[in-house]
C-alpha cells in the first residue's frame, strides 16, 4: 500500500494495544453540530436515487459559490464551481483538463515546495503522467521551513525541461502556515509573467484558521497578480477538512479558465471530467441539506459554521494542545506565530539517534521502510511507548529526518492532550 496515511490506518487495525492515530488528517470538531442540524433523518426522495449531474447540481454549485464568495473570494461564481469525488479527484481532473486543453502534456513537470502532501504524486503522476519535482525548504537557520520565491525559482531553473505547473497548498500541509499576501503576490507575479506555468492553489484548509493566525489567509483569487491571468490560476477546495467530512470525499474545482470549464462540462463527444469521479446522489442529499439549512435566514448555517463555530472550536483545541506541547518540552515549528490548518509539525530530530536498534528486531520496518531508519524507529517507538501514531515528515517529502506531523483535530481535545502528555513522557525516557 503506497499512501502513508492508509498504510498507518491498516497497521493501526493490526495493533493489539489501543493506539491514538494522530497521523491522519481528519477533523472531528464539528460532528456534534452536523449531527444535530444535518445528519438526523435525511430524507431520500424518488428523485434522489436517480442520476445527478456528475459535477454537481445547479443548486449545490450556487450554494458553494455563495459560501466561498463570502469567506474566501468575492469573485467566485457558480459557473466557476465543479464538484468531484474528493479534492484528490479535483486535482486529477484539473491535470486532465489542462492536458485536454494542451496546456500540459504527459511527462511535463509539476513544481511543489517540500515538505508537501504526499498525495500530490498520485494525483498528478499515476494517471495524468506528469512528473513532480520539489523545491526543498531550508531546515535550519532563520528561514527554516519558510517558503521563498528564490527556493521556487532555483528548483524551476534546475528542472529540465522547466515545470509547466506550480502547486501551492495554502494554508500549508504539513507546516500549518498561511502564506503572506506579499509572498504570494511575488510568487504569482513571477510564475504568471516570467514562466508558462499554470498555478493550482490547494485551499483545503482555507477556513481552518486560528483566531490569532498571522499572517492571515489570502485566496489565490484575491491576488492582484491573478487579475490579468485568470485563465492560468485554479483553486481546489472541499468539505473534508474545514467541515470534517473526509469520508464524504466531496471536492470542488474552482476555475475561470475557458479550457478547464470546457473539459469539466464535457461536450463534442467527450464526457465531463467528473464523470470519472462523480458527486453521487447520496452526497447531493446530505450535502444539499447542509447548505440548505438556514438559507432563508440571516444566520445561514454553513456560513456560521465557518465564520464562528469552527474557528472558536479550532482555536480552543489548538491552544490546549499547544500548551500541552510546551509543557512537555516538545518543540514544534511556529515561525513565531500561531499556526493555521490542523497540524503541529514536531521537531524531534534530536531523538533520532536515541532509539536503540535491538538486534533481530525489525518490526519497525513493516510500515515505512523507505524513509530514514532512525525516523522510522522513532515513529515505532512512540507508537509502542506512547501509544500514539504520528506521520513521519519524510513521507511528506521533508528534506531532513526527525520531523513528524501531528493532527490535533483527529480526536477530541482531551484525547489529543493526553496523547501529547504520553509523547512527552516517552521522549523523556530517551534522555
Amino acid at each position: 500500500m503506497t499512501d502513508p496515511e492508509e498504510r498507518l490506518a491498516l497497521h493501526h487495525v493490526s495493533l493489539t494495544a489501543p493506539v491514538l492515530n494522530l497521523a491522519v488528517a481528519e477533523n472531528v470538531l464539528l460532528y456534534d453540530s452536523l449531527k444535530e442540524k444535518v445528519f438526523k433523518n435525511p430524507e431520500i426522495g424518488p428523485e434522489d436515487i436517480r442520476y445527478k449531474r456528475s459535477y454537481g447540481t445547479d443548486e449545490l454549485r450556487q450554494h458553494i459559490a455563495r459560501l466561498l464568495k463570502k469567506t474566501m473570494s468575492p469573485v467566485v461564481e457558480a459557473d466557476d464551481v465543479y464538484a468531484t469525488a474528493g479534492v484528490s479527484g479535483a486535482l486529477e481532473c484539473l491535470a486532465f483538463a489542462l492536458e485536454q486543453g494542451k496546456a500540459l502534456k504527459p511527462g511535463d513537470r509539476v513544481l511543489l515546495p517540500a515538505p508537501s502532501w504526499q498525495g500530490f504524486k498520485w494525483c498528478f503522476e499515476q494517471r495524468p503522467g506528469l512528473q513532480c519535482v520539489f523545491a526543498p525548504l531550508p531546515v535550519t537557520g532563520d528561514n527554516a521551513f519558510q517558503l521563498t520565491l528564490k527556493a521556487l525559482q532555483d528548483a524551476y531553473d534546475k528542472a529540465k525541461p522547466h515545470p509547466k505547473l506550480l502547486v501551492l497548498t495554502n494554508p500549508n500541509n504539513p507546516l500549518g502556515a498561511n502564506y503572506s499576501k506579499e509572498l504570494l503576490e511575488s510568487i504569482y507575479t513571477w510564475a504568471l509573467t516570467k514562466t508558462e506555468m499554470h498555478i493550482i492553489s490547494d485551499e483545503m484548509y482555507a477556513h481552518s484558521q486560528i483566531a490569532k493566525s498571522k499572517p492571515g489567509f489570502h485566496s489565490a483569487f484575491t491576488l492582484d497578480a491573478c487579475k490579468q491571468h485568470q485563465d492560468r490560476v485554479h483553486v481546489v477546495w472541499g468539505l473534508a477538512k474545514d467541515f470534517g467530512l473526509s469520508g464524504f470525499r466531496t471536492g470542488f474545482v474552482l476555475s475561470r479558465s475557458a479550457l478547464v470549464r470546457k473539459a469539466m462540462r464535457g461536450g463534442k463527444g467527450l464526457k465531463e471530467m467528473s464523470w470519472f469521479s462523480p458527486l453521487d446522489s447520496l452526497k447531493n442529499v446530505v450535502v444539499g441539506k447542509l447548505f440548505r439549512t438556514g438559507e432563508d435566514k440571516d444566520a445561514w448555517y454553513p456560513e456560521q459554521l465557518m465564520r464562528n463555530v469552527y474557528p472558536e472550536r479550532l482555536t480552543k483545541s489548538y491552544e490546549a494542545v499547544k500548551k500541552a506541547l510546551s509543557k512537555a518540552g516538545i518543540p514544534f515549528l511556529s515561525n513565531n506565530a500561531d499556526n493555521a490548518a490542523q497540524f503541529f509539525f514536531l521537531d524531534l530530530h534530536k531523538y533520532l539517534d536515541k532509539v536503540p536498534e535491538e538486534e533481530g528486531d525489525d518490526t519497525w520496518l513493516r510500515v515505512f521502510p523507505e524513509i530514514d531508519d532512525r525516523e522510522e524507529r522513532l515513529r515505532a517507538y512512540l507508537e509502542t511507548e506512547a501509544q500514539v501514531q504520528l506521520l513521519p515528515g519524510q513521507t511528506l517529502f521533508c528534506p531532513a529526518p526527525g520531523y513528524f506531523r501531528l493532527c490535533f483535530t483527529a480526536y477530541d481535545q482531551d484525547k489529543v492532550v493526553q496523547a501529547v502528555d504520553r509523547i512527552g513522557a516517552a521522549l523523556n525516557k530517551l534522555g
